[in-house]
C-alpha cells in the first residue's frame, strides 16, 4: 500500500495530540481524537474503535510488532477496543483508556494490539 496523506502529516498530528496532554475532554472519544489530529474535522465512517480494527482487518491493513512513529495503534484495554498514535520507542499518545490524553508505554496499557498507518478512508 502506498503511504497514507492525511490533511496532517504524523509530526504535525502528534504536535496537536501532545498539546492536548492532561485534558480529559476526550474519554470516550479515542477514534474521533485521532482523526481531529490527522486533520479530518468530520466523521471517519466508522461507529466505532471495534468497527474501524475489523475494516482494517478485512482489507488487511493491520501489522504485528513495533508500531513506527505516526502509526495508529489498535489496542484492547478491558472489552472495548481503543485507538492511539505511537510516538516511537513503544510510547503511545492519546486518549488513554483512564480518561485524559496522555503518554503511556504501550505494553501498560495493553498486551494485545496491533498497527496501522494513520488510514481514514471515509473521513473528509
Amino acid at each position: 500500500m502506498d503511504r497514507v496523506s492525511n490533511p496532517r502529516d504524523a509530526e504535525a498530528a502528534l504536535a496537536w495530540e501532545l498539546e492536548r496532554i492532561g485534558s480529559g475532554a476526550w474519554q470516550g472519544w479515542a477514534l474521533k481524537f485521532q482523526r481531529m489530529a490527522f486533520g479530518y474535522a468530520h466523521d471517519s465512517g466508522w461507529q466505532d474503535e471495534a468497527d474501524a480494527l475489523r475494516w482494517l482487518n478485512q482489507h488487511n491493513l493491520l501489522h504485528e510488532g513495533e508500531p513506527p512513529r505516526g502509526a495508529l495503534v489498535w489496542y484492547q484495554s478491558g472489552e472495548r477496543t481503543l485507538v492511539a498514535c505511537s510516538v516511537g520507542a513503544g510510547q503511545i499518545v492519546g486518549a488513554l483508556p483512564y480518561g485524559e490524553v496522555g503518554v503511556a508505554g504501550l505494553t501498560e496499557v495493553s498486551a494485545d494490539y496491533v498497527w496501522s498507518d494513520p488510514h481514514f478512508p471515509f473521513a473528509h
